[in-house]
């Protein structure tokens, strides 16, 4: 499924729809052996995530990325409201943005809002963008087969 994507002043959104409902959509973003499977850019071809997933609780994810190396960052869970809503703090060196990410029901498919604040330049922006966007290609493809077969 294609998502619609803005991007304008230093603030990224995505809104896509997931073909599972939204109880099982959360656990893709909350389970580091599910997150593992799916965050990172198309260039990625693998990606270790370290989490604590609770208020307070902190992540580290390292991708290695073909041709160029691993690229880590870091965050802070400031908000977790199950099923709905996560809210964390990514931290890229020395720029610090913040991720909401809302959950909603929509019959037996999910739709996800991401927004994302305070990329200090357009180049950050898009490239952070294209790398959720091609994330959740990847997410796409591996719950097709669980849309296909109802589960």
């Amino acid at each position: 499924m294609s998502s619609e994507v803005a991007m304008n002043e230093g603030r990224l959104e995505i809104t896509h729809m997931l073909s599972v409902p939204r109880a099982e959509a959360f656990t893709w973003w909350s389970k580091k052996e599910k997150i593992q499977r799916w965050s990172g850019c198309a260039d990625a071809v693998g990606c270790e995530i370290e989490m604590d997933f609770r208020v307070g609780g902190a992540f580290t994810q390292t991708m290695d990325i073909s041709g160029r190396g691993k690229f880590t960052f870091h965050g802070v869970y400031d908000e977790i409201v199950e099923p709905e809503r996560i809210v964390w703090r990514a931290f890229f060196g020395p720029v610090t943005t913040r991720v909401v990410v809302e959950f909603s029901e929509m019959g037996d498919r999910t739709r996800v809002v991401l927004k994302q604040t305070g990329f200090p330049d357009e180049r950050s922006l898009k490239t952070i963008g294209q790398g959720t966007e091609e994330s959740l290609a990847t997410l796409d493809t591996l719950l097709a087969p669980m849309a296909t077969n109802g589960k």
